[in-house]
């Protein structure tokens, strides 16, 4: 995943749940970093859902990403 890419919950994601967001709801990656201390080498997405709703540091396997619609006009006319 990358900087300003769309992304949402997995639909077995219980982060949504926690935090009270829709698992339908759009978001986009503002920054994906890598924690480098403890066991778990994790990767992290901070995203934004709204102009007041920013999620910081989950764990990027809790997201899928989205295809963009110019993504999908493009792949149908090769």
């Amino acid at each position: 995943m990358q900087t300003g890419q769309k992304v949402r919950f997995k639909a077995a994601s219980p982060l949504s749940l926690q935090l009270n967001i829709p698992r339908d709801a759009q978001g986009a990656v503002l920054c994906r970093y890598r924690l480098l201390r403890g066991e778990n080498q994790a990767h992290r997405l901070d995203v934004r859902f709204g102009p007041q709703l920013v999620v910081w540091g989950a764990p990027d396997d809790q997201f899928e990403t989205i295809e963009d619609e110019t993504d999908k006009e493009e792949t149908s006319a090769n």
